[in-house]
């Protein structure tokens, strides 16, 4: 052997094998798989949540307009269809404008459009509102109720409206 030859090391491995590469990304298959289903029931609930929270305290402005006002508001969907939006308007001044929501939710027992007077009490439709308001095709869970009583007072709360 030279003297200025150093004995050559054996090369240390670099990277993956492909055997272990495969086992990782069929780990990450079977993960993915089995928390699909729960994460599209999340996101749906909180669809659901953040809908029902815009409607609501939606509600609750058109009302407190109708009283500061001292005028009739109307609360009406845009359309005709409540999942395109819905806006409140006094004497042709629009108040509220909501923007369009997700098409995978459903309004129940919607009335075509809401009134409140200038005593923030509602007009029409003439008995208690309610909106069950649910996500497409998911459990009881994803369910929120808005009530509307006919002093006008808006409330929220978790499953359907019986």
């Amino acid at each position: 052997m030279h003297p200025l030859r150093l004995p050559r090391m054996p090369r240390l491995g670099r990277g993956f094998t492909l055997i272990e590469l495969m086992v990782v990304v069929s780990m990450l298959a079977l993960l993915s798989a089995l928390a699909g289903p729960g994460l599209r029931q999340l996101v749906d609930g909180q669809r659901v949540k953040s809908a029902a929270f815009d409607l609501t305290t939606d509600l609750l402005l058109a009302r407190s307009e109708a009283l500061k006002r001292n005028r009739i508001v109307v609360f009406a969907p845009r359309g005709g269809d409540w999942r395109q939006g819905w806006t409140a308007t006094a004497n042709g001044i629009e108040l509220v404008n909501r923007s369009p929501l997700s098409a995978n939710l459903n309004f129940g027992n919607a009335p075509v459009s809401i009134s409140f007077n200038a005593f923030g009490r509602v007009d029409v439709p003439a008995n208690a509102v309610r909106v069950n308001l649910a996500a497409t095709d998911t459990s009881n869970s994803t369910q929120r109720c808005i009530e509307l009583d006919l002093s006008g007072r808006a409330s929220s709360r978790v499953g359907s409206c019986t």
